[in-house]
């Protein structure tokens, strides 16, 4: 769940639309159970993919579901010769980030719908 209780307009974000941008999702029944979205955007002015709008149902969390989509998407960042992606993880989903191999700096901050963030980037 990207932003429960929340309008949806709330997940569109600018880069959406871009030809660069990849969506991935998991299906279960037909039914997505889980999604996430990266594209080009610098970390420090160097050259780096961001990770924005990850979720997986909350019925489905810590079945395997993300992990699953974030194999997948850094396999596909791999094979297209990106060597940074990064992203604002929930201080809440820290762990999650930490088994995928990102590294988890700085200090915490407040962002999206006053939710406390820490930056964490994963070098491919």
């Amino acid at each position: 769940m990207l932003r429960a209780g929340r309008p949806a307009e709330e997940s569109l974000y600018p880069p959406d639309d871009l030809a660069e941008t990849m969506h991935l999702a998991a299906y279960l029944n037909d039914q997505v159970v889980g999604t996430v979205t990266v594209f080009p955007e610098p970390l420090d002015g160097e050259p780096a993919w961001r990770l924005r709008g990850m979720a997986v149902d909350p019925a489905l969390q810590n079945s395997g579901v993300g992990s699953a989509i974030m194999r997948d998407m850094t396999r596909r960042l791999r094979d297209q010769g990106v060597g940074i992606l990064w992203c604002n993880a929930r201080t809440s989903a820290l762990g999650f980030y930490r088994k995928q191999g990102f590294e988890v700096v700085g200090e915490e901050f407040i962002a999206d719908a006053n939710v406390p963030h820490y930056r964490a980037i994963l070098h491919l």
